[in-house]
């Protein structure tokens, strides 16, 4: 479909509700002032619509103003901050906090989704309702028994996904003490500033944003969320469209304690998950069994996540030794900086991060 003409380098963002990665990215785009629409394509649960003519297989997807379309909201998003620099950028100035802000967006790309996952597909009260929810917003007016049966479909796909992810009592243990973790840091991220890294919001908030937007809907999470943490209930509201924010970067004595709170995060739950999928995919295995608080999860190794972390390996490697001096002790109190040092190459070729 080609670039709409009458609104010059426009960007296009094909998404849907229920969608975390999709929300992300139109909260970012709002926030940065970038021109764009959002598009909610029609098909998309069937043999034709834009997003398979895109010829991708995950939504979002963002379209280009030259017509292209690309697929993957991190990569998406640095893209973006080179195609237009220092234009509300959301990466911090001070490179060794923009590395950690990239750290903890990506745990909340692959860790806080799995526990917002796990919730949504969880109880049949929110089964029904979330799969509604999405399937109303994606396919409009619809015949109350059509729907029902597109909701019946969806969500016996949804819960086989969900028992796939997390085959263990304990990894659902984990997950629901992760989420209640998350919620804490960020009230208590409340009490100091706005956003993790000062007065406007950065890749990592808006990588928290993604997920518990999600959970401020579905019926369980936001259960929670409204009772243990009713300020980061409006945070999500708020940082849905923060177009009119205009904030600096604190120094790092302002963010320090926040950041430190996710990075325990990182380090008692997320970096050991990510670890176990990277050796797992490092010696050929399929599957890894790893334990975090006594738990034991099980999981299948993901590819994906090799690469995750073999990103986060090299943007570590790759900083000054001045900007890593300011932050590296609390990556060692926190038990991350175990799992950003690797002991050898990955043997696995992983290539630069890009859109897809």
């Amino acid at each position: 479909m080609p670039t709409d003409l009458s609104q010059p380098l426009t960007y296009r963002l094909l998404g849907g509700p229920g969608s975390p990665y999709s929300l992300k990215m139109r909260a970012l785009l709002r926030y940065r002032r970038l021109p764009h629409l959002w598009i909610v394509p029609s098909g998309y649960l069937g043999s034709q619509g834009e997003l398979r003519q895109a010829g991708k297989g995950m939504i979002p997807v963002l379209q280009y103003p030259d017509g292209s379309y690309h697929a993957d909201s991190t990569p998406l998003i640095y893209d973006l901050e080179a195609r237009h620099p220092k234009q509300r950028s959301v990466v911090p100035d001070d490179p060794a906090a923009a590395f950690l802000s990239h750290l903890i967006e990506d745990m909340a790309d692959e860790l806080l989704v799995a526990a917002m996952f796990d919730m949504r597909w969880g109880s049949e009260f929110d089964q029904t309702f979330c799969a509604t929810r999405q399937l109303s917003g994606w396919l409009g007016a619809m015949a109350r028994p059509e729907l029902d049966a597109l909701v019946a479909r969806f969500t016996r796909r949804q819960t086989s996904k969900r028992e796939a992810m997390v085959t263990t009592e304990g990894g659902h243990q984990l997950l629901a003490s992760f989420y209640l973790a998350t919620l804490a840091a960020i009230e208590s991220m409340l009490d100091r500033t706005a956003y993790l890294f000062g007065g406007r919001p950065s890749l990592a908030d808006f990588g928290l944003y993604a997920q518990l937007c999600q959970c401020a809907l579905d019926p369980s999470a936001s259960a929670i969320m409204r009772t243990r943490a009713p300020r980061t209930f409006q945070w999500t509201q708020s940082l849905d469209d923060a177009s009119g924010v205009e904030g600096d970067w604190a120094p790092q004595s302002t963010w320090g304690a926040s950041v430190r709170d996710m990075l325990v995060l990182a380090g008692r739950f997320y970096l050991p998950l990510l670890r176990a999928h990277h050796h797992a995919l490092e010696t050929g295995a399929e599957s890894f069994e790893v334990v975090i608080d006594e738990l034991v999860w099980q999981g299948k190794a993901e590819s994906y996540k090799h690469k995750c972390l073999v990103w986060l390996q090299r943007e570590w490697a790759a900083l000054a030794a001045e900007d890593k001096a300011r932050v590296q002790p609390m990556l060692q109190e926190t038990a991350c900086l175990e799992n950003l040092t690797p002991a050898q190459p990955s043997h696995r070729p992983v290539p630069d991060m890009a859109p897809r």
